[in-house]
This record gives structure tokens, sequence and C-alpha cells, in this order.
């Protein structure tokens, strides 16, 4: 499992590290040509993506996830993979025409201004095609085509900055330039995932099959609310207690705190398929302790780095409108990390008791809110960034509370613990302090011991991991489930 990992989190990592570089190489595109205002209706209309993605669909994937890896005849595969595609693709449809017609009424009431119609049609044709691509590298993930889901997604993000480049800024279309690009850049990567998964797809929808899909996914559907609550009550509540403005400054702070997701893309893509692949194995939940330690290690530099450098980062990449967005970074780090973190916890996937993570999520839900309520009023945008950090750790805690309960996994909480403490700590004495780059530079660099002294990552570990990529074969373990053939 180890082997399998390391090999498809590489590949699964390349095209975030893309997706994240060209997304920080755009930002001062998006500076120079979006106000804060703009930047802000652009944060408010991926939240309302964010909520059609959720609900439109059903949460289908995740039945798909569930029955197509178990099951074993490929044309009932195929059947459940073909019902889910056009139930998606006929919902986005339908969705879309209706919100075309409606969008003067919905243009004003979702970006908070009225004259960006235009715009809210573009980003209605962009959440179309983006709840068709979500799906299908899904299914990429699925049929553990690493090198497919990769490819399709360096399709969609280059196609998209190339044409965000030349309609927002070398045409001077602004918002609506870059909705462009990024409804035509999905477009692109829709069709040739939709090509290259074309064994896969059949013109044909089992009603049966589906119901059975929806019976598992449906429940999960306000638990993915309760999770777009807690993932985008700030900027609503930003938006009504602030101002337009500080929805934009916000978003420019969580963009920069996104890189983070580096650490978090290869492990997440890699990690849930071949979970649900060899659980059954009873070396499973050491390999996945032993993952754990790993991904905390590798987060926890890339958190002290974000964190103490941000201002940096944003005078490099912004102009000085959005510099103020610095002091959200320290706490949008580790409440990305945590709002991800759960595919560490698969016991109630497992078990099939997924009725959890709905009393879990609208814990999170509620506690997120309540407490943007009490302190954006008090701390603004900061207050926004600490009531987000605080909600995610507390939902990670009971998701991982409620895994070990039903699927034990051996972790070593005390170095894990230390590890965090003394990052975190360090981080925030070096924000505080009026020190210059240099000397913040060299306070970083002990940092980086702190995993293997605290024995989080033992030399061995890294010793173990370097020498399964590097045989292509983990001792003892099995070897990983082959793929089905890719199509060329």
């Amino acid at each position: 499992m180890i082997r399998a990992l390391l090999r498809d989190s590489l590949v699964y990592a390349i095209p975030m590290i893309v997706s994240r570089g060209l997304s920080l190489f755009l930002v001062p595109l998006y500076t120079r040509v979006l106000s804060p205002a703009d930047y802000g209706s652009l944060d408010l209309l991926m939240v309302f993506g964010t909520l059609v993605t959720i609900t439109l669909s059903m949460e289908v994937t995740q039945g798909v996830a569930r029955f197509y890896t178990d099951e074993a005849d490929p044309e009932r595969k195929a059947d459940y993979a073909s019902s889910a595609l056009w139930f998606t693709v006929v919902g986005y449809l339908v969705f879309g025409a209706l919100a075309l017609a409606a969008s003067p009424q919905l243009s004003s009431w979702i970006l908070g201004r009225e004259d960006l119609v235009d715009s809210f049609r573009l980003g209605v044709l962009y959440i179309v095609a983006n709840g068709v691509f979500y799906y299908v590298q899904n299914q990429f993930r699925f049929e553990l085509r690493s090198r497919h889901y990769a490819a399709t997604s360096l399709i969609q993000t280059l196609t998209t900055s190339g044409c965000a480049v030349c309609f927002a800024y070398v045409l001077e279309w602004g918002l609506p330039g870059l909705l462009l690009g990024m409804a035509l850049g999905t477009t692109a990567g829709d069709l040739c995932g939709l090509w290259w998964l074309r064994g896969t797809f059949r013109l044909r929808l089992r009603g049966r099959l589906l119901k059975e899909l929806l019976a598992f996914s449906a429940p999960l559907v306000p638990s993915g609310v309760a999770v777009f609550v807690s993932a985008y009550v700030d900027r609503v509540m930003i938006n009504h207690y602030l101002s337009i403005e500080d929805v934009g400054l916000y978003g420019i702070g969580f963009r920069l705190s996104s890189v983070v997701g580096l650490v978090l893309a290869g492990f997440q893509g890699a990690l849930t398929p071949l979970i649900y692949t060899h659980h059954r194995d009873p070396k499973t939940p050491q390999d996945l302790a032993r993952i754990f330690r790993l991904f905390v290690g590798f987060a926890l530099v890339l958190f002290l780095a974000l964190s103490v450098f941000a201002r940096e980062a944003l005078v490099l990449l912004t102009t000085p409108a959005y510099y103020e967005a610095h002091e959200v970074v320290i706490f949008l780090v580790p409440a990305i990390l945590f709002s991800q973190m759960y595919v560490f916890a698969p016991g109630p996937t497992i078990a099939k008791k997924t009725y959890l993570f709905l009393w879990i999520n609208l814990f999170g839900a509620t506690l997120n809110t309540l407490l943007n309520a009490l302190l954006i009023p008090h701390l603004g945008i900061l207050g926004a960034a600490l009531a987000t950090f605080l909600g995610y750790l507390c939902v990670f805690l009971c998701y991982l509370n409620a895994s070990q309960r039903l699927y034990p996994v051996p972790h070593r909480y005390g170095p894990i613990l230390s590890a965090v403490g003394l990052v975190g700590g360090w981080a925030a004495l070096l924000c505080w302090l009026d020190l210059g780059l240099a000397a913040r530079v060299a306070a970083c660099l002990p940092a980086l011991f702190i995993a293997p002294l605290t024995g989080l990552i033992p030399v061995s570990d890294l010793r173990q991991a370097w020498d399964a990529l590097r045989r292509g074969k983990t001792p003892g373990s099995p070897p990983p489930t082959s793929p089905p053939p890719e199509s060329s």
C-alpha cells in the first residue's frame, strides 16, 4: 500500500503543483485587473458554485466510490459509472438553463452587485462544466488511473490560465474575461476526460443501480451542506458585517494559504481508493499511521513557510490594496489542512456508517457559524480566519474519534502533538516579532529538525519510504490492485 501511495501521490501531486503554481502566478493578474470588490464578487460566485456541486448531484460520486470499487463484474461496473454520469450531466444542464433564465434576479443576490449580470451568466457556464469535470476526475481516481487524472487536470489548468491571461489582461475584459477563461478551460478538461473514459461509460442509465447509488449518497447531502456552511460562512458573514472589499482581501489571503494544498494533493488523491482496496489487509492500519505522520511532517514545513513569509509573498504578488491579507494566513493554512484531513479517518465509510458524517458536520457548521458571528464584529477578517481554524480543528477531532472506534489506527499521539505544538508556537512567535527577512529565515531553519527530534518522522521511516519508492515494492505488502487498461 505504501509503495502504491508513494507512486500515485507523485502523479496526483504533479497537476496540483502546476495548478497551485499557476494560481500564484495569476495572483498579480487578479490583483491588477480586479478590484477587491470584484475579487469579493468572484469569491461569492465560487461559494454559490460549490453549493450547487454539493446538492445538485446528490453526492452520487460517493456512491460510485463505495460500490464501483467493490464490484467485480465489468459490465455492472460500467453501469454504475454510466448511470451516475448521465444523472450528473442531465442535472447540470437543467440547472444551467434555469440559472441563465433567472440571471438578472440571481446575479445581484449572489454577487452582491447589480452590474454583473453577464459575469454571472459566464459563471453559470463554468459551474456546469466544472460539475461534469468533478465527476470525470473522481472516475479516474476510482479506476486508479492517476496518469489520466493528472493529464486532464493539467489540460484544464493550462487552458484556463492561458485563456484568463488573454481575455482578462490582454483584451482587458476584467472579471467577465476571467470567467470566460475558466469556462473554456474546464470544458477542455471535460472533453479530454470523457474521451479517455470512453471505454468506461455507456449510453445507458440503470434506474435500479442509480437508486442504489443514491440510497448510499443522498443521506450525505445534508452533511455536504453542513460542510459547505463550515467552509463558506466566513465569506457570507464578512460581506454581512464588513464589506465586499473585505471579502476580496480575505479571498486573497485564502488563495495564498491554499498553497498548502500541495501537500494534500498527492495524499488525498491516492489515499482514498487505496484504503478502499486494502482496508481488509491487517497491515493497512499500521501503514496508515505511518503515512499520517509523514503527512503531518510535510504539512508543518509548509505551514511555517507560508505563515512567517505571508507578507513578503503578498508584496511580491499583489498590489498595496491587498497587503493586509497577510494576517489571516497563519490561521487559514491549518484550517485548510484540517478541512481536508478527513481522508485519514476512514472508519465511518469503511463501516458504512456515513450517517455519522451528518452529525459531525452539523456540529461543525453550527460551531463555525457561531464563532464567525462572535469574532468578526470584533476582529474583522482575522476573526473570520480564527473562527474557521477553530471550527475545522474541532470537526477533525470528531472525525478522528469516530474513525478510531470503527477502524482503529495505531497513531503515535505524543510525537504528533509535540511537533505540532512546537512548530505552531514558533510560527506565532515569529509572526508577532518584528524581525527582518534574514532573521526570520535563520529562525525557521532549526524548525526543520523538529520532526525527527520529536519522533514524528523517525529517520528509519524516511529511509524505508525512500527504499520502497526506489525498489518499486514494499516487502510484505500486497501489490496494488491493477487498474483497468487505459484507453490511449
